[in-house]
């Protein structure tokens, strides 16, 4: 009698537990955020070996999206990608470095849709033939 008694004592302490273990953790969840600021410090740190790490980060959550999309600084542009220029200039902001090497479309027609606001400092033309002197007007 009294052994099960034992038993049964060990089994309402173990459940218990699990209860006050699972509680806790949803307690930090609930209480954990990071402020903007300190996750791009954080995906900073992570991406300084692979920027690609950035793809990943922003599956995670519509916070993390946000971050990482200001952590891009450059992008390669290649034919297929011209219908959704608009999109990812409206998305990535903080864009200074075009890579235009890869393209093989209309560069005047191209340099054209990039928005005023855009701060492009650098561009990379290598392996075209021509130079987009209307393209750079519009810049």
């Amino acid at each position: 009698m009294r052994l099960n008694k034992l038993v049964a004592f060990r089994n309402t302490e173990r459940k218990r537990r699990r209860i006050r273990r699972r509680n806790t953790t949803v307690t930090a969840v609930n209480n954990c955020y990071l402020s903007d600021n300190c996750s791009e410090y954080v995906f900073t740190f992570l991406i300084n070996d692979n920027p690609r790490y950035l793809k990943s980060l922003s599956t995670v959550s519509k916070q993390f999206l946000s971050v990482t999309n200001t952590l891009r600084f450059s992008l390669t542009i290649l034919y297929q990608t011209c219908t959704f220029l608009p999109r990812l200039f409206q998305r990535f902001t903080n864009i200074t470095y075009l890579d235009l090497s890869s393209y093989n479309g209309d560069l005047n027609a191209l340099l054209c849709q990039i928005p005023f606001p855009l701060n492009i400092t650098s561009l990379n033309l290598s392996n075209q033939p021509i130079i987009p002197a209307t393209g750079f007007d519009s810049l």
